[in-house]
C-alpha cells in the first residue's frame, strides 16, 4: 500500500513525536501482588527456554505460565534472593540455602537442596543473591563467597568473594571485594584482567554485563566500560547524572546495540549505543514502581521485579502509547499535527501537547467531534460550535450550535458547516456565514459527489442527496431507506469518487445511471465494521471486539487485535491518523498510540508462539501424573479438570479439541479446562495456540482414559460372560426340556389319538355288532313271534276243530307241542343271552331298582326295552294282547310309574 503525506507534514509530525518521545512508551503490562497471590517484594527474575516466568519474591518461588500465578514457598519460609532456570531445573537462592526446583508429573514443582551437600562448613549468615551457569556448571553467589555446583557437587572456591557475576569473552567474571576485576579459570584460580583497574578497585560493583568487546561494569553511581585492555567511564554524561540521582542497581543486555539500567529510584533506562539515546521508564510511564531489583529480557519482552509487583514491557513492539493517568484528557475523538505540536480533541476539550506537557486550550472545554485542518487552518467542531485554532487560541466561527463536521466546497474557497441544525456556509477570507434554510436537520457527515451535489447524513434518519445548484434555494432529496428499518447511525462517504454508505452493517454504492443505491459486493468481508477513509487508506473498525484492519481491498491486509491496542479504543467513534507510509495514530479513551506499520508487519511475519503447557489433571479425588499412562476410574470422572500455561508470547488464542467417546472444542480462557460427564473410554486432548497469521501456531497434546465402570470391568464382563453362557445353558436345556415334553405330548397324544381312534374304530365295531346283534335280536324275536303267531293260530284253530278230530289223545298231545314249542325255554335263554349283549346289566339294574320283578316281568321288560308293541309281545309271550295289556299294568303298579308315564320310554332311557 502506498499512502502519500505532504512532506512538511511528515516532517512535523516525526519532529513531534521525537519532542514527546518520553511520554510515548510501548505496552507495559502490570502484575500486582493482589494478582499473583504473593508478597510485595520481588528480588528477581528470569525466564526458561519455554517462556515461564520465575520470581525471586519474598514468600517464595512465584511461577507464571501465561495465564495463573503459582507460590511455591521455602519449609523455612525464606526470602528467596535470586532464581535461574537453567537445563529443566530452576535454582534458587535464598537465607543460608541453595538448591533447585524441579518439576514433577503431578504439574507441581519439588524442591532439592544443594546446600546439605557442603560439609563441615558454616554458612553463617550468607544470603545467595546471584545465580548463573559457566560451561555447564552453576555458580551461586552471596557476600560470603562463591560456589560451583558441578557433577551433583557442591565446592566452595576458596578465597574468593565477590559483588558480582559476569561472562565475558568466554571467561566466567568476577567482582572480588576491593580488588577491581577477575576471572576464574576452570581450575577456580583467580586471575586478574589486564589493564589498569584503579578507578573501580574500591568501587561496590553491582552488575556486570557484556556487549562484543565491551564490559559494563556498573557501580551504584556510576557506569564504567571495559573494552581492549582499557577501563574508561562511561561517555553519556547525561546518563551519569541520572545514575547518581537514581542509584543504578542492575543492567540486562538488549541487543548489541542496547543496554538497560536499572535503579533504585527511577524505574529503568532504556540505552541505545548506536544512537546515545535513551529513554526512561518510571512509574509515570506506567510501571507499579520505581525501585527495579531484578530484570530479564527474552523474547523482545523486559520482565522486572519490583519493590512492590511484577511489570512486562513489551520494547520491540510497534505500538508506543501516551496515557494520560490523570483523567483529565478523557476519550480522545480526533488528533492533528498543527505548527509543530499535536491537538487532540476529546470529550472534554481541545488540547494542546507540547513537549510531554498535556495543556487545555482555553475557552475550549466541552466535547469536541473532530479536528480538521483546512488551508493550514486548523478547525474544531464542538459541542458548541465550529472554532478555529490559532496562536493557543480559541476563536468562534459558528458558535449559534454545535458543529458536527467541516468540509472544503470543491471549486469554491467557501466552507460547508455541518452542525446540529443543519448546514451553514463560511468564507474564511470574508468571515461571510450563511445558513441554508432548506436543510432544517442536523448533519454529522458531508461528502461531495461533484460541485453542485452533496451528500449527507442524518444522525438518526437516514441520508439525504442535497442538490447545490441554487444556494438561496438547495433541493433535498431523502433516499429511502437502504435496508428495513435501517436509518440510525448511518454513515455516507467518497471513495474513489464513488459515493458509498454504510447502513445496518451493510455497504452500499451509488449507481448514478440506475440513481439509486446497490449492495456494495466487494465489501462484503467487512460487515459489521465501519470505515475510516483517509488519505486513500481503508481503514475497518469492529466496534464489537476492537479490531481494526488496514486493507488496499486487493490482496494487502494489516490486522490490529483489540488485544493489541489493550481494548481502548472509543467505541463508535475510533479514528485513524496516517501520518506517512509507515507511522499512524490511533485515537484511544485516555490517550493515543503511535503505530509503525512496518515495524507491524515485520513483527506479525517473525512471531514467537509458546508451546502449550499441560501442567495438571485432576479428578474429583486425585492428581494424576502426565507423564504416566492416565487411566481414570469411572467413578470419579464426573468433573476432570485440567489446568494448562500458554507462557506469554505472540498467541492470541489456545484452542482445545477433545475427541474421543465425547467430542469437544472450544477456546481456553483462564488456564482450566473442565470435562463433566465424559462416557469411558480412550480420549485425545490437543491444545493449539494460535497467532494473529494464518499458519501460526503450536500444539501439545495429551491422552487418557476413562476406565469403564465397574459393572463393565474385566471381571464384571467375564461374569456376565458366564451368566450369558449359563443363561444360553439353561435356555437350550429348557428348550430342550420343553422339545422332549412337547414331544412326550405328541407321543402321548397321538398314543391317545391311537387309542382313541382304535377305541372308536372298536366301538364303531362293538357299536356295528350290536347293531348287528341287535337287528339279529330283533330279527330272531319277531321270527320267534311269527313262529308263536303261526303256532297259536294252528292251536287256536285245532281248538276250534277239536271235535272232529277222532284221536284226541293225538291232538292233546300235539297241543301240548305247540305249548311248549310256544313257550319254549331254550329260545327264551338264546334271546336273554343275545338280550343282555345288546343291552348289557339291564335285567341286573332293573332288579335294583324293582328287586319283586319276576321272570315274566323282566321279559315284559326287556320285550318293551326294545320298543315292541303289545301285538308284537304277545306271540312271544304266548298270551293274547289283551293279557299283555293286563300284564303291563300289573307291571307299572310294581313298578309305581304315574299312568301317565310311559312305560317304554321309561325303560328305554333309564336302563
Amino acid at each position: 500500500m502506498e499512502f502519500k503525506t505532504p512532506k512538511i507534514l511528515i516532517l512535523l509530525c516525526l519532529n513531534m513525536l521525537m519532542v514527546s518521545a518520553q511520554e510515548l512508551v510501548p505496552p507495559i503490562q502490570n502484575y500486582s501482588p493482589a494478582e499473583y497471590s504473593g508478597a510485595s517484594q520481588n528480588w528477581d527474575i528470569s525466564i526458561d527456554d519455554r517462556g515461564i516466568v520465575y520470581t525471586a519474591n519474598n514468600q517464595g518461588l512465584l511461577v507464571y505460565d501465561g495465564f495463573n500465578w503459582n507460590l511455591y514457598p521455602l519449609e523455612s519460609q525464606s526470602i528467596i534472593r535470586s532464581v535461574y532456570p537453567f537445563k529443566g531445573k530452576i535454582f534458587t537462592g535464598s537465607y543460608k540455602e541453595f538448591g533447585y526446583w524441579e518439576h514433577m508429573p503431578e504439574g507441581c514443582l519439588n524442591y532439592i537442596s544443594l546446600s546439605g551437600l557442603l560439609k563441615d562448613l558454616d554458612l553463617q549468615n550468607d544470603e545467595f543473591w546471584e545465580i548463573t551457569s559457566y560451561k555447564d556448571d552453576i555458580y551461586f553467589r552471596s557476600f560470603g563467597g562463591v560456589f560451583r555446583y558441578s557433577d551433583n557437587k557442591i565446592e566452595r572456591i576458596k578465597e574468593v568473594v565477590s559483588t558480582a557475576f559476569g561472562i565475558f569473552q568466554d571467561k566466567l567474571i568476577i567482582a572480588p571485594r576491593n580488588k577491581g576485576l577477575a576471572y576464574l579459570d576452570s581450575e577456580a584460580n583467580i586471575n586478574e584482567l589486564p589493564g589498569d583497574l584503579s578507578p573501580i578497585l574500591n568501587m561496590n560493583i553491582v552488575d556486570l554485563e557484556a556487549i562484543g568487546e565491551k564490559l559494563f561494569i556498573a557501580g551504584k553511581e556510576v557506569l564504567f566500560v571495559y573494552e581492549n585492555g582499557e577501563l574508561q567511564k562511561f561517555w553519556n554524561e547525561e546518563l551519569n547524572e541520572l545514575l547518581v540521582k537514581n542509584e543504578l542497581n542492575h543492567m540486562e543486555v538488549i541487543s548489541e546495540n542496547e543496554l538497560v539500567l536499572a535503579t533504585i529510584k527511577n524505574g529503568i533506562i532504556h540505552f541505545d549505543l548506536s544512537t546515545d539515546e535513551f529513554q526512561v521508564y518510571n512509574r509515570t510511564s506506567g510501571l507499579q514502581n520505581n525501585t527495579v531489583l531484578g530484570l530479564k529480557y527474552a523474547r523482545e519482552k523486559l520482565w522486572l521485579a519490583l519493590d512492590k509487583g511484577v511489570d512486562m514491557i513489551d520494547l520491540k513492539s510497534p505500538f508506543k502509547f501516551y496515557t494520560n493517568n490523570s483523567g483529565e484528557l478523557g476519550a480522545v475523538y480526533d488528533l492533528e499535527i498543527f505548527q509543530d505540536d499535536i491537538y487532540l480533541a476529546s470529550n472534554t476539550g481541545v488540547y494542546q501537547f507540547k513537549d510531554g506537557n498535556l495543556n487545555l486550550i482555553e475557552n475550549a472545554e466541552d466535547h469536541t467531534w473532530n479536528l480538521e485542518l483546512i488551508d493550514e487552518v486548523l478547525y474544531a467542531n464542538h459541542n458548541t460550535g465550529l472554532f478555529k485554532i490559532q496562536g493557543g487560541s480559541f476563536i468562534p466561527i459558528d458558535n449559534h450550535t454545535g458543529s458536527f463536521t467541516v468540509k472544503k466546497m470543491p471549486e469554491d474557497d467557501r466552507l460547508v458547516i455541518g452542525h446540529y441544525t443543519g448546514i451553514s456556509l463560511y468564507h474564511p477570507g470574508t468571515g461571510e456565514l450563511n445558513e441554508l434554510n432548506t436543510v432544517n436537520f442536523p448533519v454529522k457527515q458531508i461528502v461531495f459527489e461533484n460541485p453542485k451535489t452533496a451528500w449527507a447524513a442524518h444522525p438518526y434518519e437516514g441520508i439525504y442527496r442535497l442538490d447545490l445548484s441554487d444556494l438561496n434555494n438547495v433541493k433535498v432529496d431523502k433516499i429511502e431507506p437502504l435496508a428495513d428499518n435501517a436509518n440510525f447511525n448511518s454513515r455516507v462517504y467518497k471513495v474513489n469518487n464513488q459515493i458509498m454508505a454504510y447502513v445496518a452493517d451493510r455497504w452500499f454504492v451509488y449507481n448514478s445511471f440506475k440513481d439509486s443505491f446497490e449492495e456494495f459486493k466487494e465489501l462484503s468481508a467487512y460487515h459489521f465494521n465501519r470505515l475510516i477513509h483517509k488519505n486513500d487508506r481503508f481503514v475497518f473498525v469492529d466496534s464489537e471486539d476492537g479490531s481494526i484492519v488496514i486493507t488496499d481491498l486487493d490482496d494487502k491486509e494489516i490486522r490490529i487485535t483489540g488485544e493489541e491496542l489493550n481494548q481502548r479504543l472509543v467505541k463508535s467513534n475510533e479514528n485513524y491518523i496516517p501520518i506517512n507510509d509507515s507511522i499512524s495514530l490511533i485515537t484511544l479513551n485516555d490517550g493515543f498510540a503511535r503505530i509503525n506499520l512496518n515495524q507491524l508487519k515485520r513483527s506479525k511475519e517473525n512471531v514467537w508462539i509458546s508451546t502449550p503447557i499441560i501442567k495438571e489433571l485432576l479428578d474429583e479425588r486425585i492428581r494424576y501424573s502426565i507423564d504416566d499412562d492416565l487411566v481414570i476410574p469411572y467413578k470419579h470422572s464426573r468433573n476432570i479438570s485440567l489446568k494448562v500455561g500458554l507462557p506469554v508470547s505472540d498467541a492470541v488464542d489456545l484452542e482445545y479439541a477433545l475427541t474421543g467417546e465425547d467430542d469437544l472444542n472450544g477456546t481456553v480462557q483462564d488456564g482450566s479446562l473442565n470435562f463433566q460427564n465424559l462416557g469411558h473410554g480412550d480420549y485425545h486432548l490437543t491444545l493449539k495456540a494460535i497467532g494473529s497469521e494464518p499458519g501460526q501456531l503450536t500444539t501439545a497434546s495429551l491422552d487418557f482414559s476413562i476406565a469403564p465402570p465397574w459393572y463393565l470391568s474385566f471381571w464384571m464382563k467375564l461374569l456376565y460372560g458366564l451368566i450369558i453362557i449359563g443363561i444360553v445353558y439353561l435356555l437350550y436345556w429348557f428348550n430342550q426340556q420343553k422339545l422332549q415334553k412337547h414331544q412326550l405330548q405328541l407321543e402321548e397324544k397321538f398314543e391317545q389319538e391311537h387309542t382313541e381312534r382304535l377305541n372308536r374304530i372298536e366301538k364303531e365295531r362293538l357299536m356295528n355288532e350290536i347293531d348287528l346283534k341287535r337287528k339279529e335280536l330283533a330279527n330272531t324275536t319277531m321270527m320267534a313271534a311269527k313262529k308263536n303267531e303261526v303256532l297259536m293260530e294252528i292251536q287256536n284253530e285245532l281248538n276250534k276243530d277239536k271235535s272232529r278230530f277222532s284221536n284226541q289223545f293225538r291232538l292233546k298231545h300235539i297241543m301240548n307241542k305247540i305249548n311248549t314249542a310256544v313257550k319254549n325255554k331254550d329260545e327264551w335263554k338264546v334271546f336273554e343271552t343275545n338280550f343282555n349283549e345288546v343291552h348289557e346289566d339291564f335285567f341286573k339294574e332293573v332288579l335294583d331298582q324293582y328287586p319283586k320283578l319276576t321272570n315274566k316281568d323282566l321279559k315284559l321288560c326287556s320285550y318293551l326295552k326294545m320298543n315292541l308293541s303289545s301285538k308284537e309281545i304277545a306271540p312271544l309271550m304266548g298270551i293274547s294282547v289283551r293279557g299283555v295289556e293286563v300284564h303291563r299294568y300289573r307291571l307299572r303298579k310294581k313298578m309305581r310309574l304315574d299312568s301317565n308315564v310311559n312305560l317304554t320310554k321309561f325303560l328305554i332311557k333309564n336302563f
